[in-house]
Formats: structure tokens, C-alpha cells, sequence
């Protein structure tokens, strides 16, 4: 559990390089709409470090004090506005979300967010776009090493990201392996490498592959993931993919402060995606293709 907070902790951080009067903090809204799903929304603040003047405390202290469990948050398609119900919701990090099943996303509908809390106010307007899936997925062992690929059919314009929940402990699944441009696909047909074949290098340790891991020796076989696959729009991709390129580079997002993190949210930061998602239970079996 503390390795996520750790996580999530570094999604909240906002400070700079240089030692400056250190800012109030702003407002972060982040959550997604798939098609024919119910919207999920997660609102907190950003952390602002103080140096020189920080408190002693503890990362469960920390990250309490960042949630908004009392805000208000509502979405609208256009014909009807609903009112988003906050409730503790263990299977993800931050363990607080807003969500409604009185709506449902469809393809090709746009929602608008609104959240608010006390002085704080945020809203993100998304399209929910056409649904994207994979075809096969191929797992190949060798010597007690696996390589996981999918392989989908893309459109040359399309965005796509990929995310995976680990089962045995709530994930932040905000947080996807990468994204893809569709435009980088080979007759329309786009190869997604999920996990590498393990070396020793430090960079092995980095991006998707932790994902399949337990033991950092050993890749874990023999248990479910699931796997959602997404058609994004621009705006989101360019978000995840700066966020992304943070989150190896320094450890932490919004560092520095003058570095920009493409956001549709207008009064704060994050991002609200209409997602075309599949889902699919994998279970990591050796040498195993899947075809669907």
C-alpha cells in the first residue's frame, strides 16, 4: 500500500527548481467516461512544497489532507445534468471517487465536468470516441522470461492508451503503460509491447513492465490482469504522454513548474477522458495466444 501512496503522492506535487514563495495550491480533477460505462472522478489538491518550513508528517497524513471527500461534482451530456456521489472506493488511489450509475457513456457524445469546493472550481469538457480493440495477444517464455505483445487494427488519426489492473491490491489506474498515435502503426495495424524481455539494465525497471512483477527477478505467470484498451483524443494524449515522460524523467509530475502539463481541465489541473474502451481479463499463462 505505501508504494502507491508514494505514487500518488508524486501525482500531487507542484513546486519548482528554485526556492520562490511557494503557491496556494490549485485544484486537480482527473477521471474518464467509457463507452457504455459510468463516469469516475477523483478531485484533490495539489501539494505545494514549502522549503525550509515542511512538517514533519507521515505519507498517510499527507495524502489525507489532499483529498476532497466533500466536493461537488457533476456531468452533463447536453440533455441532463447529474450530481456525482462521493463514496471510499478501496480499489483505487487515491481510495475516493465520484461516480453515477443515472448516466452512461455513449460514442460520439461530449460531457461536460464541473467540480467545486468551497473557492475551488474546475471543469473539462470530453467526446467519447469510437471504441478500440485488440485482436490477439501473444505471451512467449524463454528461460523463465516473458514477452507479452497485443495487437490491434488503428486508424491513422486515432490515440490510444493502454492500462492494466493488477489483481491483490488497488490500483491508480489513471495511470496507463503509454500511448499511441495511430499514425505510428504499420498497414493500419499496430504492435503494443506490454513486457520486455527481463535484462539487468536500470531501465527495465521503468515504465510498464513493474506491472507484471512481484519479485523484480521474476515475472509473475498464472494470475488474471485486466487489461482495458482505449481510443483517446488529442487532448488527452498529450497530457499522458508529457505526464508520462515526467513521471520517468523525474520521479514526479508538475516538476518544474514552468514545464507545462497539456490539461482539458479549465481552473485547475488533470484530465477527464471520454474513453472508446475495451476490457479484457488476461490470465499470463506461458507460451498462450489469445485471439478475440
Amino acid at each position: 500500500m505505501k508504494k502507491w501512496l508514494y505514487i500518488l503522492l508524486a501525482a500531487l506535487v507542484l513546486f519548482g527548481c528554485k526556492k520562490e514563495e511557494p503557491q496556494p495550491p490549485s485544484l486537480i480533477m482527473e477521471g474518464w467516461i467509457d463507452a457504455n460505462g459510468h463516469p469516475v472522478v477523483m478531485i484533490h489538491k495539489t501539494y505545494v512544497l514549502d522549503f525550509g518550513n515542511e512538517k514533519s508528517r507521515t505519507m498517510e497524513e499527507t495524502v489525507e489532507d489532499l483529498l476532497i471527500p466533500f466536493g461537488k461534482v457533476t456531468v452533463s451530456d447536453g440533455e441532463q445534468e447529474v450530481v456525482l456521489t462521493g463514496r471510499i472506493d478501496t480499489t483505487y488511489l487515491p481510495p475516493y471517487t465520484y461516480n453515477s450509475t443515472y448516466i452512461r457513456g455513449q460514442v460520439g457524445k461530449t460531457y461536460t465536468f464541473t467540480a467545486k469546493y468551497y473557492d475551488y472550481y474546475a471543469t473539462a469538457t470530453t467526446t467519447i470516441p469510437p471504441v478500440a480493440t485488440i485482436d490477439s495477444l501473444i505471451i512467449r517464455t524463454e528461460n523463465d522470461k516473458l514477452d507479452v505483445r497485443a495487437y490491434m487494427p488503428v486508424v491513422e488519426d486515432g490515440y490510444y492508451a493502454f492500462f492494466l489492473r493488477k489483481p491483490g491490491s488497488p490500483q491508480y489506474i489513471l495511470c496507463p503503460f503509454d500511448v499511441f498515435e495511430g499514425r505510428d502503426a504499420v498497414n493500419g495495424r499496430m504492435e503494443v509491447k506490454l513486457y520486455c524481455p527481463f535484462t539487468d539494465t536500470e531501465n527495465e525497471f521503468m515504465g510498464i513492465n513493474f506491472q507484471f512483477r512481484n519479485d523484480p527477478k521474476k515475472a509473475d505467470t498464472d494470475k488474471t490482469y485486466r487489461l482495458k484498451v482505449a481510443r483517446i483524443d488529442e487532448e488527452a494524449y498529450r497530457f499522458w504522454k508529457a505526464y508520462n515522460e515526467l513521471a520517468i524523467t523525474k520521479g514526479i509530475l508538475f516538476v518544474p513548474v514552468y514545464k507545462n502539463i497539456p490539461s482539458n481541465v479549465v481552473g485547475g489541473y488533470g484530465n477527464v477522458s471520454g474513453m472508446g474502451a475495451s476490457f479484457y481479463d488476461i490470465l499470463v499463462a506461458r507460451d498462450t495466444t489469445y485471439r478475440f
